[in-house]
């Protein structure tokens, strides 16, 4: 029996908003004329009030952790515990005792504060408050009125199962058992593992139990799916987890005594929901249907999902062998032919990269004695998704011997020096070679071609990347002369649609260049500089790519 004491408080509800939406409840205490502001809004008919709000006009104690958006009112008998995006309150006595009660829907967090439906936390609030709160929907009146509630803990009754409550445990040694009971390892649990089966109307979600599942009851609303089961342990690692398959983005759960809920939050709403025992196991299936679009969408998205993972991952690295075949390229103070030291130190970093990272996949533009024109280069890296694209040349000038020596690294631009003019217009002759060369090669002679080309894609900055680093590691390896990182209007480059660099090793008309590239520990030296840069711009690649 409830004795009535003290002051009675008004709460005028008073529109706020232009559209009916927003209010404050004003809270007048007679007693001491003090008023209080408590913000609310409604949804769907379903009037929110503000919890820190409320606590205060009442003169509540209560604490907020907003990491997990949960708030802890304390009453005199106990606590009363509600959480954002929660469809329950929880509330346990200072003996023992917990009961809870599931709300029509979640309460929300807006404005730095939870707020919850009043009608249902007026409904819980008066079975375990020592205050009683009455509310007129047709006068937006809230009547508080304080009194003392003999026994209110011991005296809660036991309510029937119902979708939309919580029995409370028995007896006070009934929890203590629950709660002394030994931590459990992930094979002790009844409902240890779930698994999601796709359909061609929708998705299986199955519950993996070890026990008969004999009493279960669901709900379903705003893309959420309830699920509650009677005196079963659920393995908390395994429902509290993010999934992100398509339909399912998290499956969530809480163990409340005898009672556990789980829950799935979707990103696509149900045409509707099954839960059926299947025969021979004690697996329960919770058949999730979904329109045929929807399935098709969520396909779409998962496989766009692993397009984008197989672009992020670098996988695929493109070799071409200046020259070949009919095309000699530059020929060496002694003789020497640039297609063969192109083609040997091609073949060379291919093999480094097989035997040490055979996870990347090698694609040569030529890997023979053969001719390949310089558009088909770029056809092949391209056609192979290749995600670098490194060209090896020999320099040379026409003076014999020749005094420049050293190696040189170009990215495709319009060349600054008349050096690398020079040699861009040397590399690019062997179109010549080419039957219909004119009419497939006609716009590349406008350098604005080539600048247009380069601008236009996301490529620059990862050639000018790997060009640094493979400039840093031929300077730190190679007995050579380092001329560094130019640019030039190599037509090889133009056609790769991916981070590209040409690398003119050395000078094939300086003698001592000339040994140096003949020496097969020379080609070794030169491979082995390449893959080491090839192996830090993955890494550097895949970073970035991830972010």
């Amino acid at each position: 029996m409830k004795i009535k004491l003290f002051t009675s408080i008004l709460i005028l509800l008073i529109h706020t908003s232009a559209f009916g939406q927003m209010f404050y409840f004003t809270i007048y205490n007679q007693n001491t004329s003090t008023n209080f502001l408590v913000a609310s809004y409604k949804n769907q008919a379903i009037t929110f009030c503000s919890i820190d709000d409320i606590t205060k006009a009442l003169q509540l104690s209560s604490s907020i952790d907003r990491t997990n958006l949960q708030q802890v009112i304390n009453l005199k008998d106990g606590e009363l515990t509600l959480s954002a995006f929660n469809p329950y309150l929880v509330y346990r006595s200072r003996s023992g005792i917990e009961l809870s009660h599931q709300i029509d829907v979640e309460s929300d967090y807006r404005y730095g504060t939870i707020y919850v439906p009043i009608n249902n936390f007026i409904e819980f609030f008066n079975r375990v408050s020592e205050r009683t709160l009455t509310v007129d929907h047709r006068t937006n009146i809230i009547r508080l009125e304080s009194g003392r509630i003999s026994g209110i803990v011991s005296s809660l009754p036991t309510q029937p199962e119902t979708k939309s409550t919580v029995e409370q445990p028995n007896t006070v040694s009934e929890i203590k058992r629950e709660i002394e009971t030994p931590a459990r390892t992930p094979s002790n649990y009844d409902i240890y593992d779930f698994t999601l089966t796709e359909k061609s109307n929708g998705y299986i979600f199955r519950l993996k139990s070890k026990k008969p599942i004999r009493s279960v009851s669901k709900n379903y609303a705003s893309k959420t799916f309830y699920l509650r089961l009677n005196n079963l342990t659920v393995n908390p690692e395994k429902f509290n987890t993010k999934i992100n398959n398509g339909l399912i983005a998290e499956v969530t759960s809480v163990q409340q005594q005898n009672k556990t809920d789980i829950k799935l939050i979707l990103n696509f709403d149900l045409q509707s929901n099954e839960v059926v025992s299947e025969k021979g196991t004690n697996d329960i299936l919770i058949l999730l249907h979904v329109r045929p679009d929807v399935v098709e969408k969520i396909r779409e998205t998962r496989n766009l999902r692993q397009t984008n993972k197989n672009n992020i991952s670098f996988d695929i690295v493109v070799i071409d062998p200046g020259h070949g075949g009919k095309d000699g390229g530059a020929v060496g103070y002694k003789g020497t032919k640039e297609k063969d030291i192109n083609l040997a130190i091609a073949l060379k970093l291919g093999s480094i990269i097989k035997n040490n990272n055979p996870n990347i996949k090698l694609v040569y533009t030529r890997s023979d004695d053969r001719f390949i024109e310089l558009y088909r280069r770029g056809q092949i890296a391209n056609e192979n998704n290749g995600k670098l694209f490194i060209s090896i040349h020999c320099n040379s000038t026409p003076a014999r011997p020749g005094n420049s020596q050293g190696y040189e690294i170009y990215l495709l631009r319009p060349g600054r020096s008349e050096d690398a003019i020079k040699i861009a217009e040397r590399e690019n002759s062997v179109i010549k070679l080419e039957e219909g060369y004119e009419e497939r090669y006609k716009h590349l002679s406008d350098e604005n071609f080539i600048l247009t080309a380069m601008y236009q894609t996301a490529n620059v900055k990862h050639s000018e990347k790997f060009a640094e680093i493979l400039d840093d590691k031929f300077r730190k390896t190679l007995p050579l002369k380092r001329n560094g990182v130019k640019q030039a209007g190599f037509y090889v480059l133009v056609g790769a649609s991916m981070p590209s660099v040409l690398i003119e090793t050395a000078f094939l008309n300086n003698p001592t260049d000339e040994r140096f590239l003949n020496t097969s520990s020379g080609q070794q030296q030169f491979a082995e500089s390449i893959y080491k840069a090839i192996i830090d711009y993955k890494n550097y690649y895949e970073e970035v790519a991830s972010k």
